[in-house]
């Protein structure tokens, strides 16, 4: 479905061009409005994967809203078809979205990360807006509570919003497979934003985001576990980019 403006193609995955104050008049509208929505972001890693899995590259077609969170996937907007797009990282809007659930008193839940990644993330956004009505917490790997038991939790809170941070492309995958099991009107990947809130995984400083760097300070912060990532990565998606575009058709 994919909502949004100056959407376009790349490598097979349809990307919307919204802003923020977009994306947050949706989330206001979905949050209470009957349906089941899902809200994904794509990077260069995202996109590359795709690639090469097709159910991945099936569910990103089939969410109700592909956002970027990389300023490649912006560039590549841009070249490709001229398309305006914007990058949207869970620190751009997490605060947009926690203050429109307490004006709204939405309920929140939140499901990813190593075990007490996801509590410890709660209290931190609790805490920084006051009123914000997070209902539960779970980590990514079913330690603490199974599967079966958050599924059930989630539905007895019936929370307005699920994210999910398992990382791509399980998250996406997992919500796929239970999306009609879960109640909450949207459920929205959103990949190490919990790590990030805990200050786990750092931001980049601000002059890395100014130059387009945060894919560098994320490789100098994990490089054994980063390199192939973006070293093989970032340059095998710009060669996609350019095959679409010259190449193709």
């Amino acid at each position: 479905m994919n909502a949004g403006p100056n959407t376009v193609s790349m490598l097979g995955v349809r990307v919307s061009g919204i802003n923020k104050a977009g994306l947050l008049k949706l989330v206001q509208d979905w949050a209470v409005q009957p349906g089941l929505r899902t809200i994904v972001y794509v990077n260069a890693y995202c996109l590359n994967t795709a690639c090469i899995d097709t159910l991945y590259r099936n569910i990103l077609n089939q969410a109700d809203l592909v956002y970027p969170d990389g300023i490649s996937v912006v560039w590549a907007g841009r070249w490709l078809d001229g398309a305006r797009l914007e990058k949207l990282t869970g620190r751009v809007w997490l605060p947009d979205i926690s203050k429109l659930a307490v004006a709204q008193n939405w309920g929140i839940y939140l499901l990813g990360g190593r075990l007490g990644i996801a509590d410890q993330a709660a209290e931190i956004i609790k805490h920084k807006y006051p009123g914000l009505r997070i209902l539960g917490a779970a980590d990514g790997y079913f330690i603490n509570k199974s599967e079966i038991d958050v599924l059930q939790e989630i539905t007895a809170l019936k929370p307005h919003i699920l994210f999910v941070g398992m990382g791509t492309p399980m998250q996406e995958k997992w919500c796929a497979l239970h999306r009609t099991a879960i109640s909450a009107p949207i459920v929205w990947t959103v990949g190490a934003l919990f790590d990030t809130v805990t200050g786990i995984e750092p931001l980049a400083p601000s002059w890395f985001n100014a130059l387009a760097l945060e894919w560098l300070w994320r490789l100098l912060r994990d490089p054994r576990g980063k390199w192939r990532r973006y070293l093989i990565g970032n340059p095998l998606f710009l060669w996609r980019v350019f095959h679409q575009k010259y190449l193709e058709g």
